[in-house]
């Protein structure tokens, strides 16, 4: 299956757009869990046991596990291989570089972690993304209008076409008629998401930036969806993976990511 259609399927099946950010910090593992490398993989697959059925796509964040030292890309292929099959990956690495070094992060991506998706910053052009297309296969999460407060140094500076950021909405719009393509816009940015999904009315939107960010799943409602009211993927991760220091944190991850559901659906 494809990234789209995993995660289409995965939405529909648990009535859920909540993207769960997978950010191990080794120094917030909670009680019970040992600060170390093993642990890490022990306490992520506790918690994509507890929450695989209320998300629709899980993202793993490169940085944390490279951070675990030699040891982290064997838990980094660990937790992917825990995901069920049916649930996608989107492995958040932000690459961006020329061409042939970014035929190989898309080589460790796709074909060595076997992940479905990856974000990816499109400052280089259109030679550092490619790669990265595979046909409706994968999905290339490119930035667009990101949730720290610095999006706004570069992402918001207007050209001859309008906001950097509309540019590359509209971009990223035509290129994926090479290979599936998605954006990354923030929840801290709610009365900007009507005009990007205004210039890419059929991308998925990933959607970071709610709760500790200070971004809120209420503004975005009814702001970023496509035509079919699909295509938004709202990630937590702090707020879901540490809701608990305790030993009930895979319980108390589980409620979090279903009170993010419902507060999105409405219920």
């Amino acid at each position: 299956m494809s990234f789209r259609e995993k995660y289409l399927a995965a939405a529909t099946r648990g009535r859920t757009k909540v993207c769960v950010g997978l950010d191990p910090d080794i120094q917030k593992l909670p009680e019970g869990i040992e600060k170390t490398p093993e642990g890490v993989g022990r306490f992520l697959c506790e918690i994509i046991d507890a929450t695989h059925d209320l998300a629709c796509v899980f993202k793993p964040n490169f940085a944390f596990f490279g951070a675990l030292g030699q040891d982290g890309i064997g838990v980094l292929r660990e937790i992917i291989g825990h995901i069920p099959n049916d649930v996608p990956t989107i492995l958040d690495f932000k690459a961006g570089d020329i061409g042939n070094t970014a035929e190989k992060y898309a080589e460790m991506a796709y074909d060595v972690l076997q992940t479905d998706a990856v974000t990816v910053n499109p400052y280089m052009g259109f030679d550092a993304v490619e790669p990265f297309l595979r046909g409706k296969e994968r999905c290339v999460f490119l930035l667009c209008l990101t949730s720290n407060p610095g999006s706004a140094d570069f992402q918001r500076l207007e050209t001859a076409d309008g906001p950097l950021f509309e540019v590359v909405a509209r971009t990223a719009h035509l290129w994926s008629g090479q290979g599936d393509c998605g954006l990354v816009v923030g929840a801290t940015h709610p009365d900007d998401l009507p005009r990007v999904r205004q210039l890419a009315p059929t991308l998925p939107f990933l959607i970071p930036g709610v709760g500790s960010q200070g971004g809120s799943a209420a503004d975005i409602l009814g702001q970023a969806g496509d035509s079919y009211g699909q295509g938004v993927l709202i990630n937590a991760s702090r707020g879901i993976l540490y809701a608990s220091s305790g030993h009930d944190y895979a319980d108390a991850a589980r409620k979090a990511a279903e009170e993010l559901r419902n507060a999105i659906e409405g219920n």
